[in-house]
This record gives C-alpha cells, sequence and structure tokens, in this order.
C-alpha cells in the first residue's frame, strides 16, 4: 500500500519517504527543501518494504524541561530481507538492526510508546522487542500477514482478508479473542484510535482494493463495522486525529490524487452507518485548468492545534512540495492552483552543492578520461613549451611523435565508423514505464544472445519484476509465441537470481514458467522418438531417391571382364570330409542328389566348387590306387600260376606212381 512508503515525524516537521530505488529521503516541510538523504547498506539485496515515525521520546522524567518540550523520534525501516533498521534521521546514523525473520520479508510494524515496537513478517509472526536493548520480548504465530495494529500492550490486530483481535499471554502463547469480516480484499493499513477513557477500543481499516474504511469497536458483540466512510476512489493512505468526545476527523488519500475530509461521532452502535465526505479538495497545475493536470496527493497528517490544520504532501517521488491548511476551510469541491513542483530546484540547498577537488602541481590525478581535471594543468604546460612547438608535439613522446606522422590515418570525420550499439536497455526500460507495447514487443523479438546479454546485464534491479510480469502474459496469453522470450527468461534469471531470490513472491512470480517447462518436459520423450522416427524415414527416402539418380547417371558398362579364379585359393573344407577310398567318392557323387541335382544336371565337383589344386591331389591318389590294384592282381594271378604248376606236378608224381604199381 502506498501510504506505508510515507510517514510524518510526531511534530509534522520532518516527512520521510522510501522510493522505487530503496533510498529514504528525508523532507523539511516547513521548508519544502530536501534535508538529507539515507541508503541502506542492504539496498541492493531488499528495499525497505514500509516506514513509520516512533512517538516522541519524553524525557520530563530524567531531566527538568519546560513543559511541552518533548524529545527526538526515531526511524524504523522494515525490508524484504527480514530485518528492521532504526534510523535517527536527527543523527543521521543507523541506531540498531533486528533481525526478524531472515529470509521472511517483515509486511508491516506499529509502535507502541517510544520504546516498544511490533513487527510482523510474511511467515505469519509477530515479534515484540524492547528497542534501547534490542531483544525479543515475546514472538507469536497469527493467521493474519498483511497488517498490523497495536492497540495496547497486550492487545493487537491482524489482518490479511479477515480482521483477528489477539491477546497476548504471559506464557507466551496468543489467543483471537474476536474476529471481523468486512474487506472483500486484503487489508493494507490499519490505524488505531485512542481515547482518554479506553486507548484499546476503536480503530480504523482500508485496502487499495477497497472504496470504503471502515471503523471497528472491540466492545461491540457483532461483526459489523460501527462506522463506514464512503471513499469512491481507491485508497492509499488513512490519516485519522485523536478522538475529542468520540468524534473522529478522517484524511483519506486516493490513488487520483485527491483527499477527502469525513467527521463521525462513534457511539459504538453497530448499524454499519455509510457515512459521506464532509469536503474533498484538489491541486490543480497553474495554467491548467482540467482536472487531468492535477497535482497528486501523496500524504497527509493532522497537526495537534485548535484549528485542526493539515500538512499536505504532493508533486511527484523524487520532488515534493508542501502545504498547511485548516481542515474547517475543505468544504465541499475546493481546488487550490498551484505551480509545478519543479520549481522546487531552484531553491538553494547543501546537497545540490558540487564540491570540485583543487588540484597541486605535485599531486597526480587518478582517474577516467572524461573525468580527468585538466585545468590546473593547462598553464602550467602552456609556459613550458618551447619555441616553434605550438601544437605541443615536441612535449610528446617519441611513440607517439611517429604515431602522429602516420599518413594513412583517416582524417575526415566521415571516414570513422560511427559507434555501434549493443543493448536496448533505454527502449526496454521505457516501454516498461510506459507500458507501450509495440516498442516492449520490438525489444522482446530480438534473439541475437549478445545483444540480450548485454541489455539484461544493464537493466536496474526495479525493472527485473516487470519485465517477468509482461514475459508471464506473452507465455500465458494467445497468439504466436516468440522463442526469442526464451531467451529473456533464462538470461533474466542468470543475471538477476541474487535479487529474485530475496522477493516474497518469488514463487507466484516463478510459477507459471515452471508449469509451461514441466508441460514441456512431459511430451519430450515421445516428440523425441516421433523425431527418431521421422529421421529414420526421411533418410530412407533420401537414399532410394539417390540411389534412383546415381542408377540413371552412370552408364551401362560395354565389357565386362571377370578375372578366373587362382590356384593359390584357399582348400574349401567339404562336409563330411575327404576320404582316398572309392566308397566315399560314390558318396560324393550322391550329394548333389541330396540337395536335389542329379548327375545329369551338373558335375559334383563343379556343385561343390572343388579348387583346381584339390581335382589334381585327387587323381594322382585314383593313379596311385590303380596302379597299387593293379600290382596286387598280378601278384595273384602269380600265385595262382605258381599253385596250379605245384598241383600239375603233384598229379604228375601221382600218375607216375600209378603206373609204376601197374606195371609191378
Amino acid at each position: 500500500m502506498q501510504g506505508k512508503f510515507y510517514s510524518f515525524s510526531p511534530s509534522g516537521e520532518k516527512l520521510s519517504q522510501v522510493g522505487p530505488d530503496g533510498m529514504v529521503r528525508v523532507w523539511d516541510t516547513a521548508t519544502g527543501i530536501l534535508d538529507h538523504e539515507y541508503q541502506p547498506a542492504s539496498h541492493l539485496m531488499a528495499k525497505p518494504s514500509c516506514i513509520q515515525y516512533s512517538p516522541q521520546l519524553d524525557y520530563k522524567k530524567k531531566k527538568k524541561k519546560a513543559q511541552g518540550e518533548m524529545g527526538s523520534s526515531v526511524l524504523a525501516l522494515a525490508t524484504l530481507q527480514g530485518t528492521v533498521l532504526v534510523y535517527s534521521p536527527e543523527k543521521r546514523e543507523l541506531l540498531a538492526t533486528l533481525d526478524h525473520s531472515q529470509p521472511q520479508a517483515v509486511v508491516d510494524l506499529a509502535w507502541l510508546g517510544p520504546n516498544i515496537l511490533f513487527t510482523l513478517s510474511a511467515d505469519n509472526t509477530v515479534v515484540k522487542w524492547n528497542v534501547s536493548s534490542g531483544e525479543k520480548v515475546a514472538c507469536v504465530e497469527v493467521s493474519g500477514s498483511s497488517s498490523l495494529c497495536a492497540l495496547g500492550p497486550k492487545n493487537l490486530c491482524t489482518a490479511k482478508s479477515r480482521i483477528d483481535h489477539i491477546i497476548l499471554k504471559k506464557t507466551g502463547g496468543a489467543q483471537v479473542a474476536k474476529s471481523f469480516t468486512g474487506h472483500a480484499s486484503q487489508v493494507g493499513k490499519m490505524v488505531p484510535l485512542p481515547t482518554e477513557s479506553d486507548p484499546a477500543r476503536y480503530f480504523l481499516s482500508s485496502s487499495p482494493d477497497d472504496r470504503f474504511v471502515y471503523a471497528w469497536d472491540l466492545r461491540s458483540e457483532g461483526e459489523d463495522p460501527v462506522a463506514s466512510f464512503m471513499v469512491g476512489d481507491q485508497v492509499t493512505g488513512v490519516e485519522a486525529t485523536e478522538l475529542q468526545n468520540n468524534t473522529v476527523t478522517l484524511a483519506v488519500t486516493t490513488l487520483k490524487g485527491s483527499l477527502v475530509l469525513f467527521s463521525q461521532h462513534l457511539n459504538g452502535n453497530t448499524n454499519n452507518t455509510i457515512v459521506k465526505k464532509t469536503g474533498r479538495l484538489l491541486i490543480l497545475q497553474e495554467g491548467k485548468e482540467k482536472e487531468k493536470a492535477t497535482l497528486p496527493i501523496l500524504a497527509a497528517h493532522f497537526c495537534r492545534d485548535k484549528e485542526n490544520s493539515l500538512i499536505i504532501a504532493y508533486g511527484n517521488t523524487s520532488i515534493l512540495k508542501f502545504e498547511r491548511i485548516s481542515a474547517k476551510e475543505i468544504t465541499g469541491t475546493k481546488k487550490l492552483q498551484r505551480a509545478a513542483p519543479m520549481s522546487v530546484v531552484t531553491q538553494k540547498s547543501s546537497l545540490a552543492e558540487i564540491i570540485t577537488p583543487k588540484v597541486t602541481r605535485d599531486a597526480t590525478v587518478v582517474g577516467p578520461g572524461h573525468l580527468m581535471i585538466a585545468q590546473a594543468d593547462a598553464p602550467r604546460r602552456e609556459n613550458k613549451r618551447k619555441q616553434g612547438d605550438e601544437d605541443g608535439t615536441l612535449s610528446l613522446p617519441m611513440d607517439e611523435r611517429l604515431h602522429a606522422l602516420v599518413l594513412d590515418k583517416p582524417t575526415d570525420a566521415a571516414a570513422i565508423h560511427p559507434p555501434k550499439t549493443d543493448n536496448q536497455i533505454h527502449l526496454l526500460l521505457q516501454g516498461l514505464h510506459s507500458k507501450d507495447g509495440r516498442i516492449l514487443q520490438g525489444v522482446l523479438s530480438c534473439a541475437d544472445e549478445t545483444l540480450v546479454t548485454n541489455t539484461v546485464r544493464r537493466m536496474p534491479t526495479p525493472a527485473v519484476v516487470p519485465l517477468l510480469k509482461h514475459l508471464q502474459t506473452l507465455f500465458m496469453g494467445k497468439g504466436h509465441k516468440n522463442a526469442a522470450y526464451v531467451t529473456w527468461v533464462r538470461l533474466v534469471l542468470y543475471h538477476h537470481m541474487s535479487h529474485l531470490s530475496t522477493l516474497p513472491d518469488r514463487q507466484e512470480l516463478l510459477r507459471p514458467f515452471y508449469s509451461i517447462s514441466a508441460s514441456r518436459v512431459a511430451s519430450f520423450m515421445q516428440l523425441t522418438e516421433l523425431h527418431a522416427r521421422l529421421d529414420l524415414s526421411l533418410t530412407h527416402v533420401a537414399t532410394k531417391h539417390q540411389e534412383a539418380q546415381q542408377s540413371q547417371v552412370e552408364p551401362s558398362a560395354l565389357l565386362i571382364y571377370r578375372e578366373e579364379e587362382s590356384d593359390e585359393e584357399e582348400e574349401m573344407e567339404v562336409p563330411g570330409g575327404v576320404s582316398e577310398s572309392e566308397d566315399n567318392w560314390e558318396e560324393f557323387s550322391d550329394y548333389g542328389e541330396v540337395n536335389g541335382h542329379t548327375d545329369s544336371e551338373s558335375d559334383p565337383e563343379e556343385k561343390l566348387h572343388i579348387p583346381t589344386s584339390s581335382k589334381r591331389d585327387l587323381e594322382e591318389e585314383d593313379e596311385e590306387e590303380e596302379m597299387e590294384e593293379d600290382g596286387k592282381e598280378e601278384e595273384e594271378s602269380s600265385e595262382e600260376d605258381t599253385e596250379s604248376q605245384s598241383d600239375m606236378t603233384v598229379d604228375g608224381n601221382e600218375s607216375d606212381s600209378d603206373n609204376q604199381s601197374s606195371d609191378k
């Protein structure tokens, strides 16, 4: 809520403001001059989320002072890093650093006296601090995590979409005494309304998306507000006076830059009375009568005087103007003509003074070339120039003299190439600031990784989140998706992840990108398989097409020569082996018939593809076998002849013996 970035001191003399750059600016409301600026050391990691002045310190008990003389106030700065800085604008120094719950952001804080501070973090934790000692007095868990209001030492109100009245126990816990419902959206700010009789009874609540401000009574039995102030526009800030005779006066700043006043008597009746505005204030720029040229009112503060006067701050976030006006004068719709706040720059201020250091002759200035101070050395160099050295070349070193004599260097200004732009940071920031879709489309459609890298590296930290939100709309919306968007997201996460890790809503910011990538990864395997099949099919078709083209291009041969088989080839193993017996040859002769061939169709030796050398060996073995068989037959025939001869001799002898016996 915008009201959390502005805080008036209790006296109204100072206004502290937190800018988009994380710098705290302290303004003097009486003169309208910027008093000083304070930049926390952790502004690069996390900027302040809300600021609030403490009540004035009262030293009456320690020192005797005049009646009404009060001490100074300190400023509490809650950061998105989970720390609370206690800063003194008068001393201009950091007094203490309170570590609430790193890295959870501190979303709101509330003072209860000059030394007691309550802080609320995004993890639904409320811590009670003793600022002087820096110790935690109590730490409780609550249900609300957007707004905090301290009504007493033990009475708190926390809110998100529902408001809870919490009572702190002595044992360290917390109890929800009552709950209120009324706002349709998240509660942005709650303001206590103390009374003399009961300081912890009434309080106000507002929401940046609501057009009502509600007043609540802790003593009421119902859950309805005791009053509803109808603003008619989105609320940015609420300020209220102290209750006098149960009458309260409200000053509400709106998003359109107007100030709306209300006045109502609170008596505890829960009839949900709708209170209408008593006056409205607009500040118009001089020379322009249209309401579009209004100067927005950013903050307001009630002064503790009889006239119930107001201090209003108007202008823009960088330059403010202040004016004091009585609340009684604002009736109906009051318009004031005022000059633009740019005229504040012409006023004298110690911060606008530029100090140039004095450079002596013996001093050596070290720095970039465009920041070198050469005016102090110029008179001394002119006095030391020699005669005939009007251009100063004689005082240069020898290498620079030789370089000055180069004849082929370009002398015409047009011959020098203009510098090339390697980033589009200015166009990107202009498009994000003006929300111009055409400019952003032209920048984000660039797919050059070098150009995108240089642009993202030069991008300031406050522009990272708006860029990612715009990329979310491009990814989640309908229409053509440019592949360059992925490059932008990847480089933004790479170069600015340290800043994104400190954001409390980083999960919601990056969840759309994660869901998109998860959906793509889920179908990655199926796409890979489909790609492989298509690649295989296309390769097969391309190979067939190439073979067909080669067959058409290659001419047919006129003569084909085939070389005969050499005798040196290895012998082929024949199934069953080769035997020297004649029976095996008969088996080999039948080998063709076994395989479906006959002797008349083919030669078994040709079918078996027996080499020539093996054929010759087989023929020689056949001849040797035939010779051996012939030798055996001759020996057998000779043996038969000898046997026949022996038989003939025996028969002859027998016949001779017979003849002899007969003769006898």
